[in-house]
């Protein structure tokens, strides 16, 4: 994966000793992005897809809650990036319990 700036996308920057990068051309200081474990992230995504709670994902997956709550919150947006024409608008959605105590 090729680092860019996220500003002006030139790959041309210094290493700060803070670990931040620092661009040549625009001078923005920004953090390189940091990789997930595939495995981590298939065991957060299938919690989620189970509607497990956050308290309950955080008990079963080592990860702190504030990443935890990034990585929730991108899979929501990918989400919406798929939804169907019918929803677009406004949608009014009922809960219909059938069966069950």
């Amino acid at each position: 994966m090729k680092i860019v700036c996220p500003q002006c996308k030139s790959d041309d920057f210094w290493f700060l000793s803070d670990g931040r990068s620092k661009c040549k051309i625009c001078y923005k200081k920004f953090s390189r992005p940091k990789t997930l474990d595939k495995k981590l992230l298939r065991q957060i995504v299938l919690e989620f897809l189970l509607e497990h709670s956050t308290n309950v994902i955080l008990n079963r997956i080592n990860i702190s809650k504030r990443k935890l709550l990034e990585i929730l919150t991108l899979l929501r947006i990918e989400m919406t990036k798929d939804v169907s024409a019918v929803f677009e608008g406004i949608v009014e959605v009922d809960e219909t319990y059938i069966g069950g105590k």
